[in-house]
């Protein structure tokens, strides 16, 4: 029953990832290390890119774009661990950023840290209220024992 639940929830969020990964990682790239990054992954250099985010995060370690970039790349490479660092790192810089909370969200869920991915979906969905209908089947999924 628990693998039936969880593979359930990880569908659910591979339909929610499909609209969100990308949609994290758009944020504007006036930073050129994030341009060329933009257009390794395109091009599926996923190595490349995540080297052009790293450089774009310690070029400017304030940059919240540069995270969300580097952040959404990690998730999109089912590297749950080291996006979940990222995404804290995020909303360090910016708490009311509210796909840096999805972001770390469907980390700590894909990391089997369902108690700790439903807080940061709570809080995605307390920042900006337009996620809770398209996070709603996966609330209820995660709030069952």
């Amino acid at each position: 029953m628990l693998k039936k639940h969880r593979y359930l929830v990880r569908l659910l969020c591979a339909a929610v990832l499909t609209f969100g990964c990308a949609a994290w990682a758009q944020v504007p790239a006036s930073n050129p290390l994030l341009t060329q990054g933009d257009e390794q992954w395109a091009a599926g250099k996923l190595d490349l890119a995540q080297k052009y985010f790293e450089q774009a995060v310690a070029m400017q370690p304030g940059s919240v774009a540069a995270r969300m970039k580097l952040g959404g790349l990690q998730l999109s490479r089912q590297d749950f661990k080291p996006a979940t660092e990222t995404y804290k790192e995020a909303i360090s810089l910016d708490a009311k950023n509210a796909k840096a909370w999805l972001g770390l969200g469907f980390s700590y869920l894909h990391m089997d840290r369902n108690d700790l991915s439903l807080a940061a979906f709570n809080e995605a969905i307390r920042i900006d209220p337009a996620y809770k209908e398209k996070l709603a089947t996966v609330m209820v999924k995660l709030a069952q024992p």
